[in-house]
């Protein structure tokens, strides 16, 4: 083999060791929101679903890299509100911890889908801001929905519908702020 093969060689194995650290960071990371949300919520299969789908999520687009990676990782950031707002909500109206509610109540669904379509309005601004903004969107919107759901998806099915709806309608509305102050 000749020197330049070497280096490319060597230089190939560089670039996918840090691509699949990447990926692995990612998977850790899901594994840290899987403990907080056994840790605040009330914990179902439905949460065990939800943990698995965001572990391979954020691994895969975190391997990806780019706009993906950058979008995971947003995402993340855009979904603690809605994770942590059900929580509060019910510490500040029942005085009580979220896991020991019989039943949701009509307040925390309102929460996650009030936090929810924020958090997509923030998704669809910002990813006007990268480089590739439907790759960032997507990435965003995938690991938001998932990071939401360990939370609002304790609340039951209204939860969970209020989270993909909130985030798919505040997105569309922030990438259309966004659009429209890109083409002011």
């Amino acid at each position: 083999m000749a020197r330049s093969d070497l280096a490319f060689a060597r230089a190939r194995r560089a670039y996918e060791r840090a691509h699949v650290m990447s990926g692995l960071r990612g998977i850790a990371l899901a594994a840290a929101l899987t403990a907080l949300a056994i840790g605040l919520h009330r914990t179902s299969n439905l949460t065990w679903l939800v943990s698995a789908l965001l572990a391979a999520t954020l691994g895969a687009l975190s391997w990806r890299g780019g706009s993906w990676r950058r979008g995971a990782l947003a995402g993340i950031f855009a979904g603690l509100p809605v994770f942590v707002a059900p929580v509060v909500v019910f510490a500040l109206g029942h005085g009580g911890h979220c896991p020991d509610c019989p039943m949701p109540t009509m307040q925390c669904l309102l929460t996650c889908f009030t936090t929810s379509s924020l958090a997509g309005i923030a998704v669809g601004t910002f990813a006007f801001g990268d480089a590739s903004p439907p790759r960032f969107a997507a990435g965003a919107l995938a690991t938001a929905v998932c990071t939401g759901l360990l939370g609002c998806a304790t609340t039951g099915l209204g939860g969970a519908l209020g989270v993909a709806i909130g985030l798919v309608a505040g997105s569309a509305t922030g990438w259309a702020l966004g659009r429209r102050a890109a083409h002011a």
